[in-house]
């Protein structure tokens, strides 16, 4: 087939654009796009990552970012949370034993971690796959239960925000992330359910499902993942090896079953 004869997708309407809506010299606050701010997490005394995030429910970011990072195994091993300001941004201090901070230094983020990339500046390739194991067969989330989570994504969605809902075994929302990034929004569930002591069924984003999406969801035990988009090839490997349940939602228009986790 030569490129010619491929279907292409036709440019917008020149006259349907008519003008710049200019907001150029709106003052920021005015403005309905997301926060963004540097995060850093910080054990003891112990510099662990910064992340760019959206600078709200940062408790529950936190911890669901140490246990995603396998700094932490479960919410009591947090002595105690302190936010502070720092320069630009924020700066949460999760209280850990001493052991923990020492496990956190030796695995420290070697760079930034930006909003569109929750594995920046891991350092080894064991790192990225870090509390991969094979998940329990588990019953598929019913069709009803993905419907009512499709319309609380577009209910609860905000302008240039990723949205994450942690559903429990009945189908109801038990938590609700919003992040700029789609890795923040996913921790934010997954730190307010263990701080909560609440068990997840099933987790819906708003995004594409890239591997860190997968991982973060094996090792928060969450059986089932829905993405709105295409996964990678990789996230699909990874979760049928996991035995996790990936469905990608099509953008509601249809639902696909890439990887069962009910064998």
């Amino acid at each position: 087939m030569t490129s010619s004869s491929r279907t292409q997708t036709p440019l917008p309407d020149p006259d349907s654009l008519a003008i710049f809506d200019d907001a150029s010299a709106c003052f920021l606050d005015t403005l309905p796009g997301p926060q963004e701010s540097p995060v850093s997490i910080v054990f003891n005394d112990t510099a662990y990552a910064t992340v760019l995030a959206t600078p709200d429910q940062l408790e529950a970011l936190a911890v669901g970012f140490a246990f995603s990072e396998g700094v932490i195994d479960r919410y009591a091993d947090v002595g105690a949370i302190e936010i502070e300001t720092s320069r630009h941004g924020f700066r949460v201090r999760l209280r850990v034993a001493d052991r923990i901070a020492r496990r956190a230094g030796s695995q420290a983020r070697a760079t930034l971690s930006t909003s569109g990339c929750g594995a920046c500046g891991v350092q080894e390739e064991s790192q990225l796959l870090f509390g991969l194991t094979r998940l329990p067969g588990t019953a598929l989330p019913e069709v009803d239960t993905l419907a009512s989570g499709l319309e609380s994504l577009r209910t609860e969605s905000a302008p240039g925000m990723h949205l994450a809902l942690g559903l429990s075994e009945a189908g109801t929302v038990a938590t609700v992330g919003r992040d700029i990034g789609r890795h923040n929004a996913l921790d934010k569930v997954i730190g307010a359910s263990l701080i909560a002591g609440t068990l997840l069924a099933l987790v819906m984003t708003s995004s594409r499902c890239s591997l860190e999406l997968v991982q973060k969801s094996v090792r928060a035990k969450i059986p089932a993942l829905a993405t709105l988009s295409y996964p990678s090839r990789l996230a699909v490997e990874v979760a049928r090896s996991c035995n996790l349940t990936l469905i990608n939602c099509h953008r509601g228009k249809r639902l696909e079953l890439l990887s069962r986790g009910d064998g």
